[in-house]
Formats: structure tokens, C-alpha cells, sequence
């Protein structure tokens, strides 16, 4: 039977060139017993390919390699798994994503991407200002021009590429100046992650760098006004999340992990072989077992699995009544953690934003519908 699987491949660990301040990586690996699992062996990547083989077994399967920074372990290491898959593939199609700093990105890495169709994920906070705010490396160094470099030799070989962008409460005053900045450089490919406490703060108290509720309803309400003036102009920008709840107008569900409402296993794999449902959750408590003695299907029925899984479903009693609970789903669970009776931390945000904006999503489909609107 042909079956499809999703994997996240940390080869490098926690280890990176940058100090972000708001890593949440960062906290995770700080908060476990072991910090830094060193970098991934190439018999252990091996391993990784022949079981994602056999169990997809034909279907698809799809890596994403993520850190950490994932280019510290190397070109030869990707180089390895082009030609695992290549041996011991098993006729499944495999294809590789990989979310980088991009401050290492050089001629070589730029043309391997471009050569084994690789979609690289690009953090960028916005313009240099902003970006270098909490973007520096470990003498406090500004990265900015260092990551525009890596993007320009991007475009140099054709690599297909998104930008990722952390909201911060400095980038929620911001929001206008970086929507343009990306625009006038033809980053038309956004996802903009919201900042939150690490998982093990749970007294919720705030760094200056993390974002209210009512910073977060605002920021999302600008970037729509700004989105929607220019779909409707028939200059489409894909914003990740506003691409999602577009998709429900064409009966498309989320394909956005964090908007299904219910958890699914992602199946982060750490350099060391240990596997984790989520990356939010690589902690010790949520193994769920080693890709270096258990199959896919034993960590699927894994208890720590099955819990996993089943306490995101848990919803707040204020989500029955709500009539845009469709939508919202109660959101990520990692945004109902250290919260009361499960209520996503975002509640008031998103109810505000759906009343404010469904009816223009509402409008761009049909625009889309009646070809007014060409994506």
C-alpha cells in the first residue's frame, strides 16, 4: 500500500552561527538534558531514507531539514542523501525543503538547491532595521547584508524560495514598511510566525520582543488591508496563512499545520535518531521513540503519540458557540499552552480579525473564481 509521510531532519542540532533573541530552538535545547546532540551521522540519515522507503512504499514523502542552522553539517551531507534516495528510494518520490538564516548560503549551496529542487525557507524580519533588531550572531554582529547576499545568489540559480518572518512587537509598528520592502524586492512568498514565550515560561510573563493579543489582532488586520488592496489589483502576494483560509472558499482544508485546529505527527527527527510529534516539542517527555530502532508504524502507536494527538483535540466550551470556530479550529496548540481551559492565547485576536476581514476573503475567491483575479 502506497502512503505518504512528512519528516523534519535537524542535522545539526541546536547548533547555529546566529544568536537570534527570540529562538525558540534556543530555549527548547537549554531546557533538555542533553542542549546539543551533535551533528547527524550519514548511517543515520541512511536509515532515516530506507525506513521513509519502505513505509511510504511508493507514495511520497517529503523532508524538510531544519535547525539549528541545517547548513553547518555541510554540502556533502546533502550531497549523501541525494544519492541515498537515489539507492534505496524504493520508487517513492521524495522532495526536500530546508529553512535556513541564509547568512552561509554560497555559488555552490545556491546551485546544489537549484540542481535537486530544493524549496528553501528564508528568515527575514523585514528591512535592515528591523531584521538586525534581533537577527545578530554571537558578537552581536548585524546579519542583514549577509542574508540578502545569500537570497541574490537564490535568484542567481533559480532556487524557489519563501521568506519566514517572526512578529515581533516591534515589527507589529512596522508592519507597512516591511509588507513594502518586500514587495519592491520581489519577495512575493511570506509567512509571518507569531513570537511567543518559550513553552517552559509558564508564568506568561512578556519580553519586550513578544507580541500581545491586541498587537497581533492589529498587525494581522494592516496586513490584510495591504494583501487585499493588492489582490484585488491583480497584484497577488501569497501570504501563507491568508493562502489557507482562501483555500476553505474552493472546499481546499488547511494544509498549514498549525490552522488544522487537531495535531498530526511531524515527526522532527533529532541528530541523535530521536523522533518528536512536533517542533514545539522536542523535549525528553515527548519522545516518541528513535529512528535508529523503531519503525514509523510502532511510533505511531506509541502511547506518547496517541496523547499527543488526542490532547489537541480538546477545545475550550467557548469554541461551541463561536461562528467562526470553522475557521479558527482553536488554532495551534502551542497557543493554548499555560492558558486557561484551553483557550488559544490568540481567541480575541482572530474572533476581531475573521469579523473584520471574512467577507473580503469571501470577495477575492469570487474575483478568483471569475478569473478578475489571476494567482
Amino acid at each position: 500500500m502506497k502512503r505518504n509521510l512528512s519528516l523534519m531532519i535537524k542535522p545539526s542540532s541546536s547548533k547555529c552561527n546566529l544568536n537570534c533573541k527570540y529562538c525558540f530552538y534556543h530555549s527548547i535545547a537549554e531546557a533538555r538534558d542533553i542542549e546539543d546532540y551533535g551533528f547527524l551521522k550519514e548511517d543515520t540519515l541512511k536509515v532515516i531514507i530506507e525506513k521513509a522507503s519502505d513505509y511510504c512504499n511508493g507514495g511520497s514523502c517529503v523532508i524538510g531539514f531544519q535547525g539549528g542552522e541545517p547548513l553547518l553539517i555541510g554540502l556533502n551531507f546533502y550531497k549523501k542523501l541525494i544519492e541515498f534516495v537515489k539507492d534505496f528510494g524504493n520508487n517513492t518520490n521524495f522532495s526536500f525543503s530546508l529553512q535556513t538564516n541564509g547568512t552561509l548560503i554560497t555559488d555552490e549551496w545556491a546551485e546544489f538547491f537549484s540542481k535537486n529542487n530544493f524549496l528553501i525557507g528564508l528568515s527575514l524580519d523585514g528591512n535592515k532595521d528591523i531584521h538586525n533588531l534581533n537577527r545578530v550572531n554571537y558578537k552581536n554582529e548585524e546579519t542583514f547584508n549577509k542574508v540578502m547576499r545569500g537570497i541574490k545568489l537564490l535568484q542567481k540559480y533559480n532556487v524557489e524560495f519563501n521568506i519566514l518572518t517572526v512578529v515581533t512587537s516591534a515589527l507589529c509598528k512596522k508592519i507597512e514598511s516591511t509588507y513594502n520592502f518586500f514587495k519592491k524586492n520581489n519577495f512575493k512568498y511570506l509567512q509571518f510566525i507569531p513570537c511567543l514565550e518559550p513553552l517552559e515560561n509558564t508564568s506568561l510573563t512578556s519580553r519586550k520582543f513578544s507580541i500581545t493579543k491586541e498587537e497581533y489582532k492589529n498587525f494581522l488586520m494592516k496586513l490584510f488591508d495591504l494583501w487585499y488592496e493588492d489582490a484585488i489589483n491583480n497584484n497577488y502576494v501569497s501570504i501563507r496563512m491568508f493562502d489557507n483560509i482562501l483555500g476553505l472558499f474552493f472546499n481546499q482544508d488547511y494544509e498549514a499545520c498549525d490552522m488544522k485546529g487537531v495535531c498530526s505527527c511531524q515527526h522532527i527527527i533529532e541528530s541523535d535518531g530521536s523522533v518528536y510529534p512536533c517542533d514545539f516539542y522536542t523535549y525528553e517527555t515527548y519522545k516518541i521513540g528513535n529512528i535508529l530502532t523503531d519503525s514509523f508504524n510502532i511510533m505511531h502507536r506509541n502511547t506518547t503519540t496517541i496523547n499527543f494527538l488526542n490532547s489537541s483535540i480538546n477545545k475550550n466550551s467557548k469554541c461551541n458557540s463561536c461562528k467562526y470556530y470553522s475557521i479558527c479550529r482553536n488554532g495551534c496548540r502551542r497557543h493554548r499552552e499555560n492558558q486557561v481551559n484551553n483557550l488559544n492565547y490568540f481567541c480575541e485576536a482572530y474572533y476581531d480579525f475573521y469579523s473584520y476581514s471574512i467577507d473580503r476573503f469571501n470577495d477575492v475567491a469570487f474575483k478568483i473564481k471569475t478569473r478578475k483575479i489571476i494567482l
